[in-house]
């Protein structure tokens, strides 16, 4: 059950799809809104209308499921309707409590978010700030979290952070906007995604600040328009082909009982730190 595309999704379900095929099955998409809806035109669909997608999904009798991560936040009373009928469960991203023997794969979010602490530590910045995503989603609460005691440990380092949702809402530069607005504000952000990444852009450019000689500046997925931004974003690449090929592993090696009886694992993929030009020494008399 899958989401609006960016750039990670679409390598996502590419993934998804490869491994699949290879194993001779076929694939099935099902669209959900819960995210993104304020990009959609026309009525959005109810919960009763996506609770009748996973009936007919059922009634398909399909091997197992894929979810992506609103989806099995927002609707993971409905999830129990594959669970109770022992159907492997995959969600990418978003770590189900364990009554719902729910398999996980995601990146490795807090390699990532200590890759990002230490860098822009090292490049001499003292204060920080964090504009998180989904705080229901594990991928945010795992990237806030590792981002925020990584710099815990530095004991001369400050942080600040503000929630900003949905990510691609006008209103997510307000945050931004206040964040960088306050008194000894931030010399460097952390974004949650280079989503985000665009929004803290857009609020430096309205209050005259410069990246990077200003404000640093970092995302979190290497989407593909990152690296066309002025600057180029300095972001956290995750790689989505492998993260879907190891979610249709799980459901293939759950499905045909290689990993019947196995308790469910949670599989994070490796990140790598891609700097670019938008983080830089922090100013001077910071």
């Amino acid at each position: 059950m899958a989401p609006p595309f960016d750039s990670f999704w679409s390598d996502v379900l590419y993934g998804i799809h490869d491994a699949l095929s290879d194993a001779d099955h076929v694939p099935m998409m099902v669209w959900t809104s819960h995210e993104g809806r304020h990009r959609r035109k026309g009525p959005l669909p109810s919960p009763e209308h996506e609770l009748r997608q996973i009936h007919r999904l059922l009634d398909r009798r399909i091997d197992g499921v894929i979810l992506w991560p609103p989806f099995a936040a927002y609707y993971k009373d409905h999830v129990q309707e594959f669970s109770s009928r022992d159907l492997p469960i995959v969600t990418i991203d978003h770590e189900l409590p364990p009554e719902f023997n729910a398999d996980c794969v995601s990146s490795d979010e807090q390699a990532g978010t200590r890759a990002v602490a230490k860098h822009l530590y090292d490049l001499g910045h003292r204060r920080f700030g964090h504009l998180s995503g989904i705080q229901n989603a594990s991928w945010a609460i795992d990237r806030r979290r590792g981002f925020e005691q990584t710099l815990a440990a530095y004991r001369d380092a400050s942080c600040i952070s503000f929630e900003a949702l949905p990510e691609e809402d006008e209103s997510a530069i307000l945050p931004a906007r206040q964040m960088l607005s306050r008194p000894n504000r931030p010399t460097a952000v952390f974004a949650a995604t280079d989503i985000l990444a665009k929004k803290v852009y857009e609020a430096a450019a309205e209050l005259k600040l410069r990246v990077p000689q200003d404000l640093s500046v970092v995302g979190f997925a290497d989407d593909d328009f990152s690296a066309e931004m002025i600057p180029p974003l300095t972001t956290v690449r995750q790689n989505g082909y492998d993260i879907g090929r190891k979610a249709a592993d799980i459901v293939l090696e759950r499905s045909n009982g290689m990993l019947q009886d196995a308790s469910p694992v949670h599989t994070r993929m490796p990140v790598e730190l891609i700097a670019r030009k938008s983080t830089g020494r922090a100013p001077i008399g910071q």
